[in-house]
C-alpha cells in the first residue's frame, strides 16, 4: 500500500469538516438523521418511564424511574428503590423530580412534596437524612428557627452549583455549610429555584422576581414578567446557569383566558440585572439543558427543542428519532441530558432511555437545498481545485522519495487495527522491549477492567508510577494512559472484525466507561467509526 493514502484520508477530513462548516453555518431547522441508541429493561434498566437524569461526579448516569434510582456506569445498571414509606416530607415543594448532588457525595432526590437521599458512596437509601443535616456548628441557629413561629420543620432543600446544601424553615434560608441565614420576604411568594456564583446568591421566587443577595443583605430585586403574567407562569420552574455565569430559566403555569397549558423560555443576565424572554408556547416544557450560552436542550410534550442562539432563538423541533437499525422511533419525551462527553440523553416515558453519540452525526440540517445558492456552488468548486491542488503537489513530492522508503515504512494509519494485529509477526514482538512485552501482558488480562489503570499496572510490575512513566514514555513516545487505551481499542478493533459481538458489548469488554467514550476514543485513533470499521 502506498505511503501517502493517510495523508489523502487526512485531507478529505479536512475537506469534509470545511463543508460541515458551511452547511451548519446555514442551518435552520433540526435534523432527524441522528442515530439514537435505546437503553431499556432488556439491558436492565428497572422499568421503562424515567422521570429524570443526571451525571453524577464519578461519571455514572442516575436516572430516576418509577420504580426507584438506576445508577448506570456505561455497563450496567445497579438499581436502588425508593419506597413512599421512606421518603421525608417537605411540603413547600411541588414541582416534579429534581435532582441534587451534594459535597458529601449525597444524591437528593427531590419530588412533590417528599424527598430521599442517596448515599453514592454505599448505593443505597439513607434513612432520616434532614435529621442528620444540621452540623459544624450550625445545631443552635437550626435550634432557634424551628422553635420560632415561622417555621419547625425543613420545608424545602436545595444544592447550589457550588454543591452547598441549603434548607428552608419558614421564611428563612440557611447554608448549612457556613451557616450563612437569608431572610426571604412574603411578597416574593415561595422559592423555587436557587444558585450562588461564588459571590452572590440567587433566589428564583415562582412571582417571577429574582433575589441577589451578597453577605447576607439583599443586593437587589429583578423581575422576569409584568404583574399580570405571575399567575400564567407560577406553576413549577427550573433554573440553570452557564459557566460563564449567566442564568436560563424555563416556568410553566396556566393561561385562564384561553384554557391552555402556558411555558415560558427566559434568560437573566446578572451583569445588566434584566431578564429576557427567549419565547413563550401554549404547551408544557419539562427539563432544560444549556451546554453553553449559545446551546440549549429542551424536552416537552411535543418531543424536544432544539436552540443554537447562533441561528436565532426560534425553537426547532425534533419528534422523529432514527434508529440504527433503519427504524424510527416517535415516543414521549419527558427529560433530557447532555453528558460530559457530550452524548444526548433522552428519558421516554414508555420506552426507556435513548441516547445519541457526539460522534455519530450533526444535529442541523440547511432549511432548503445548498445547490440552490451560487455562493454555495462557487464555495464547492473552488474547494475542489484547491484539494486537486494540494493532492497533486502532494503526490509530485513523494515522486522524489527513495523507493526504499516506500518499501520499508509501515503505514500504521492505513491498516485497520484488527489487521495490523493479524499482521504483527513473532519476530516484531520478539524485537520489543521486555518491559512493553509485559504491559502488553497485563492489559490484556484486566481488559475488561475499565479501572485498571497506570497505578495498579505500576503495583503489577513492582514499580514506581514516575518511573513507569519514565520507561514507558521513553519506549512507546506516548504516556502510560494512552498506550493503555491504545491497546484495548486494538482488541475492540479485533472484535469488530469478528463481526460477533455489538459496539456496545465490546466497548463493555475492552473497559471503556460508555459505548459513547469508546466510540470517541474509536474515531480519534483511528479515524474511524466503530460503525464504518464493520
Amino acid at each position: 500500500m502506498r505511503i501517502y493514502k493517510p495523508y489523502i484520508i487526512k485531507l478529505c477530513i479536512v475537506f469534509l469538516c470545511f463543508w460541515g462548516w458551511i452547511l451548519t453555518g446555514s442551518a435552520q431547522k433540526v435534523g432527524t438523521n441522528d442515530y439514537f441508541y435505546v437503553l431499556n429493561t432488556q439491558q436492565g434498566l428497572s422499568d421503562n418511564c424515567i422521570l429524570q437524569m443526571m451525571q453524577l461526579a464519578d461519571g455514572r448516569l442516575a436516572v430516576r424511574t418509577r420504580k426507584g434510582i438506576n445508577l448506570y456506569n456505561g455497563r450496567r445498571f445497579t438499581f436502588i428503590p425508593l419506597p413512599a414509606a421512606k421518603a421525608e416530607d417537605i411540603m413547600k415543594y411541588k414541582g416534579q423530580t429534581h435532582f441534587y448532588a451534594d459535597s458529601q457525595d449525597r444524591l437528593w432526590v427531590k419530588e412533590y412534596q417528599k424527598i430521599f437521599c442517596i448515599l453514592l458512596s454505599e448505593d443505597r437509601l439513607q434513612e432520616h437524612s434532614l435529621d442528620s443535616l444540621p452540623g459544624n456548628g450550625k445545631e443552635n441557629k437550626m435550634r432557634i428557627i424551628r422553635n420560632s413561629p415561622t417555621g419547625n420543620a425543613i420545608q424545602d432543600l436545595f444544592v447550589d452549583s457550588r454543591k452547598n446544601v441549603w434548607v428552608v424553615l419558614g421564611d428563612s434560608l440557611l447554608n448549612m455549610q457556613d451557616g450563612n441565614l437569608i431572610h426571604l420576604k412574603k411578597e416574593w411568594g415561595s422559592l423555587q429555584d436557587l444558585d450562588t456564583d461564588g459571590k452572590q446568591v440567587y433566589a428564583f421566587m415562582d412571582s417571577g422576581i429574582v433575589a441577589v443577595f451578597q453577605n447576607d443583605k439583599l443586593a437587589y430585586t429583578a423581575s422576569a414578567y409584568s404583574a399580570s403574567e405571575v399567575q400564567r407562569y407560577r406553576g413549577t420552574s427550573l433554573t440553570v446557569q452557564t459557566p460563564s455565569g449567566q442564568f436560563y430559566q424555563i416556568r410553566t403555569g396556566r393561561d385562564e383566558k384561553n384554557k391552555t397549558d402556558a411555558s415560558i423560555f427566559l434568560h437573566f443576565n446578572p451583569e445588566t440585572r434584566k431578564f429576557a424572554r427567549i419565547f413563550s408556547c401554549d404547551y408544557i416544557l419539562h427539563t432544560l439543558n444549556m451546554s453553553s450560552d449559545n446551546q440549549a436542550l429542551i424536552s416537552s410534550q411535543h418531543g424536544y427543542l432544539m436552540f443554537d442562539f447562533k441561528l436565532g432563538t426560534t425553537p426547532r423541533e425534533v419528534k422523529e428519532l432514527s434508529l440504527p437499525d433503519g427504524k424510527s422511533l416517535t415516543t414521549g419525551i419527558n427529560t433530557v441530558y447532555r453528558d460530559k462527553e457530550g452524548a444526548i440523553w433522552l428519558g421516554t416515558y414508555h420506552d426507556g432511555l435513548i441516547y445519541v453519540s457526539p460522534m455519530l452525526g450533526l444535529f442541523f440540517t440547511i432549511d432548503q437545498p445548498w445547490w440552490q445558492s451560487g455562493w454555495a456552488i462557487a464555495d464547492f468548486v473552488f474547494s475542489l481545485v484547491v484539494l486537486a491542488g494540494i493532492i497533486t503537489l502532494y503526490l509530485r513530492r513523494r515522486k522524489n522519495v527513495d523507493v526504499k522508503n516506500n518499501d520499508s515504512v509501515k503505514e500504521d494509519v492505513s491498516l485497520l487495527p484488527g489487521d495490523s494485529q493479524q499482521q504483527e509477526t513473532a519476530e516484531t514482538v520478539n524485537q520489543e522491549p521486555e518491559l512493553i512485552l509485559q504491559v502488553r501482558a497485563l492489559v490484556d488480562q484486566h481488559l475488561e477492567d475499565g479501572e485498571y489503570g497506570v497505578e495498579q499496572l505500576a503495583r503489577d510490575l513492582c514499580m514506581e508510577r514516575t518511573g513507569l512513566y519514565k520507561k514507558l514514555t521513553a519506549l512507546t513516545d506516548t504516556t502510560p494512559v494512552a498506550f493503555i487505551r491504545s491497546i484495548r481499542l486494538r482488541r475492540a478493533a479485533a472484535l469488530l472484525q469478528e463481526g460477533k459481538l455489538t459496539v456496545n458489548e465490546i466497548a463493555e469488554r475492552t473497559g471503556f466507561s460508555s459505548p459513547s467514550y469508546f466510540t470517541k476514543c474509536f474515531k480519534k485513533e483511528f479515524g474511524v467509526l466503530p460503525s464504518e470499521y464493520r
